[in-house]
């Protein structure tokens, strides 16, 4: 299964005007799900600001995890397990119909989730809505209409926050 799971303000901004992340802060350290989610998770695929932005907060957060970047450059010493992934949405395309492992976590930003979801490369999409309004920033969803949206399962969470998953597509039989 191909997942997108992230963080948003209430407001649908996964990033501030700078690009930071700094509104979530105050939900460090809270259980919120995080753990039991990415055990379930095979590898991974971001976007190249998204994955310099990561490797700019420490060590990496991702260890033995197969994880493809989406970038057009060469990628300076990578952490075992990443790679660089040519080709833009097709190159994504490919690398996932060859992937035979479990579940594969779109983690962002913005430009790939809105591009894997315009082109149904996401079957589900698993928000972790924090009760922050960020304003000016980085919206998870551009002006285009997405795709039919099931809705799943529903938690609340310490601090106010509140999961929400969604299908993507019509229901199957």
């Amino acid at each position: 299964m191909r997942r997108a799971y992230l963080a948003i303000s209430l407001d649908g901004k996964i990033a501030d005007r700078s690009g930071g992340v700094g509104f979530l802060a105050p939900f460090e350290g809270m259980e919120l799900g995080y753990d039991a989610f990415y055990a379930t998770i095979d590898a991974l695929v971001i976007g190249r600001a998204t994955y310099d932005q990561v490797r700019g907060f420490g060590p990496w957060p991702y260890p033995g995890k197969r994880t493809w970047v989406l970038t057009s450059k060469p990628l300076e010493d990578p952490p075992p397990g990443v790679e660089a992934l040519a080709g833009g949405i097709d190159g994504l395309r490919a690398a996932l119909a060859a992937h035979e492992g479990g579940d594969v976590w779109l983690v962002g930003g913005a430009a790939l989730i809105q591009a894997a979801l315009a082109c149904g490369l996401i079957d589900r999409l698993e928000l972790v809505i924090v009760p922050v309004i960020v304003g000016a920033g980085v919206p998870l969803f551009g002006d285009a209409a997405g795709p039919e949206l099931r809705r799943g399962e529903v938690r609340e969470l310490p601090g106010g926050v509140v999961e929400i998953h969604y299908w993507i597509g019509p229901e199957r039989a």
